[in-house]
């Protein structure tokens, strides 16, 4: 199966996951965790970027159309697909080419902050965009620090299960 397909289908379940499962129950009573950026950050960095960024524009229009959003998931994926590549080039070797990089060769430590950077930056923009207002979104920063690391705990606990080609 080539990889495009691959990718295209982990986008397609992905959704079908956030609409269906984690918007609808809530952890604790409180807690939504956002699984749909598992596939936009596992894409190869070196991947086609307009592909990229089109697949991630779809997957948040469905889950815009899904929440009625009104752009907001649209937008986080987007950004998050764009901003994606130069948290890469920050921690690239001189001689390292992106073509190298890859999510699946990053240690668990690496994995974690790349996770976890990644899920608090879109946690930030979804409820910045949601709120527009900064009083209210730095009163929800500990809501948001909580619901980053419960998608964190699914992000690792999908890549261990179906993903982990090799223990680092």
């Amino acid at each position: 199966m080539s990889n495009n397909i691959k990718y295209i289908i982990l986008v397609i379940i992905f959704f079908i996951l956030q609409a269906v499962w984690f918007n609808q129950v809530l952890l604790f009573g409180t807690y939504a965790p956002i699984i749909f950026l598992y596939p936009l950050l596992i894409l190869p960095v070196y991947k086609n970027e307009i592909q990229s960024l089109f697949m991630a524009f779809l997957l948040g229009l469905g889950l815009d159309i899904t929440n009625h959003t009104g752009g907001v998931f649209a937008a986080t994926a987007v950004f998050v697909v764009y901003i994606r590549k130069f948290y890469f080039l920050i921690g690239k070797g001189p001689t390292q080419d992106l073509d190298q990089i890859r999510v699946s060769n990053l240690g668990i430590a690496q994995k974690v902050a790349y996770y976890f950077t990644f899920i608090f930056l879109s946690q930030l923009l979804i409820y910045g965009l949601e709120s527009f207002n900064l009083k209210l979104l730095i009163s929800k920063l500990g809501y948001i620090f909580i619901n980053s690391v419960l998608s964190l705990f699914f992000f690792i606990l999908i890549d261990y299960l179906f993903f982990n080609t090799q223990n680092k």
